[in-house]
């Protein structure tokens, strides 16, 4: 009898603990396990309820190679709660078809330790399903060569020369090194010579958006028909506020390099300094526009949704105004909204999506309105809902306007507000509503019953085992 009971609590016990589990802060997630030998396997961290992203370091992987990282943050607003996601993923490339054993591996990520099993991942040598990601190529920024015998270079290097305010545009600073030099060397006080070097290098007028930096990529490249391993230790993306010219400056790096040119078979190692050659980027003004100083900038499409489009006047709606593309995310501002007196348009609840990577920044915005229309009618609301744009592709304005159009049949809301047997509607027994009550948070609810239930059960096992 006594076993059985305890044999029940045990169960009891796993159960609960399994359930307070369920919502885990932190995760490992994979991405697909059959791949093309030119798509990337990913491995991602998810963070849950946290907006700073902490440094991350992914593991090494016998057989595949890591290129880029990216970083993607959600925030939305549920039942009045704000809700963060961070998403931090690596990709790992193949040298040739197969199958790759991944390995039991741990991740450190703030304040988690992250484990996973080991998984199997097959890359073929046909193409599968492409993928709609518009920064999934590789991103190549090659150092200027005066002279194709350099050996080492130090490169500062962006994929624009010129650019308008408030476009974005990469940066990178890398290290190459020619597979054929007759030299060895390794990095010597790595992390505070690149917080010294980022603080000369940073622009004061440029917005910045970067994934972190935790660790130097290799990755081996080839440069007018030469082979050199690339050492990339910073790269991101910077979006100029003002029209000030962006001027980087020459840098130096200090590296650990071994001489053996005193005495045969002996060898000390030297610091020895390697420069980088200073690099500017021009600023362009916008086209003439009354409203060019405060319009974001780069490639944008809509996509909307309304919540009915036949309703009656002072029944409330919902109406979603999504801006999706790539550029500066954080910084796109709500539509424009025409004054007008037939419906009254509240405050959006604003969620963004932002994916920052080496290659670029894209995202999403939302703006989700409450809306209540007062008269009968019909409303393109086209008419109501603008938000005006410069196109990098096209070079030009251009608007972005809904192509939603809200039916509203019946009798006018404040005219049947005023009928003795009439409806306020969305407003009835306003006075009477106590906004002084706290909303109830369920989730807390039932997170402490959990932990009185584990209280209990353990009580109860210590009981049993007394007896």
């Amino acid at each position: 009898m006594k076993l059985y009971l305890l044999l029940n609590i045990i169960l009891c016990f796993s159960v609960t603990v399994r359930a307070q589990a369920v919502n885990d802060a932190a995760t490992i997630e994979f991405g697909s396990k059959n791949l093309s030998i030119d798509q990337p396997f990913l491995i991602s961290v998810v963070l849950r309820d946290t907006e700073v992203r902490p440094s991350v370091i992914f593991p090494e992987i016998n057989g595949l190679e890591k290129r880029s990282k990216s970083a993607t943050s959600s925030i939305s607003t549920v039942d009045g709660s704000k809700v963060v996601i961070q998403t931090i993923t690596q990709e790992y490339y193949a040298a040739k078809p197969g199958n790759y054993l991944i390995p039991d591996f741990v991740i450190n990520a703030g304040n988690f330790k992250l484990s996973s099993k080991e998984t199997m991942v097959v890359f073929s040598k046909g193409n599968v399903a492409g993928t709609d990601d518009p920064l999934s190529n590789q991103v190549s920024l090659e150092p200027d060569l005066e002279d194709i015998k350099e050996e080492i270079i130090l490169s500062v290097q962006t994929d624009r020369k010129n650019v308008y305010i408030r476009q974005g545009f990469s940066l990178g600073i890398s290290l190459y090194i020619a597979e054929n030099a007759p030299v060895e060397m390794e990095f010597y006080k790595f992390n505070d010579q690149l917080q010294s070097i980022l603080k000369k290098l940073r622009p004061a007028n440029c917005w910045e958006e970067n994934i972190g930096i935790e660790e130097i990529i290799k990755r081996k490249v080839t440069i007018k028909g030469r082979k050199y391993t690339e050492y990339n230790m910073y790269q991101a993306r910077l979006f100029p506020i003002t029209l000030e010219d962006i001027t980087l400056p020459s840098i130096a790096l200090d590296m650990l390099v071994t001489d053996n040119s005193d005495a045969v078979n002996v060898e000390h190692k030297v610091v020895k300094a390697f420069y980088s050659k200073p690099v500017r980027v021009a600023v362009k003004q916008l086209p003439e526009h009354p409203l060019r100083d405060q319009l974001p900038v780069g490639q944008y499409s809509l996509k909307e949704k309304l919540s009915a489009e036949l309703v009656y006047p002072g029944e409330s709606i919902r109406y979603m105004f999504k801006i999706e593309g790539t550029g500066n995310i954080t910084a796109i501002p709500a539509p424009l909204l025409q004054t007008n007196s037939s419906f009254d348009i509240y405050p959006p609840e604003v969620s963004q999506i932002i994916k920052r990577s080496y290659q670029g920044v894209v995202g999403e915005k939302t703006f989700d309105y409450f809306i209540v229309p007062g008269k009968d009618g019909t409303f393109p609301l086209g008419r109501y809902f603008q938000w005006i744009y410069f196109d990098l592709e096209k070079e030009r304005y251009d608007t972005l306007r809904s192509a939603k159009t809200l039916q509203v049949k019946g009798e006018d809301f404040k005219l049947s507000t005023l009928s003795l047997n009439g409806s306020s509607g969305l407003y009835d027994n306003l006075e009477n509503l106590d906004s002084s009550k706290e909303s109830i948070d369920y989730k807390k609810i039932l997170k402490d019953i959990t932990s009185a239930i584990v209280v209990i059960l353990l009580i109860a096992m210590v009981w049993v085992f007394r007896k």
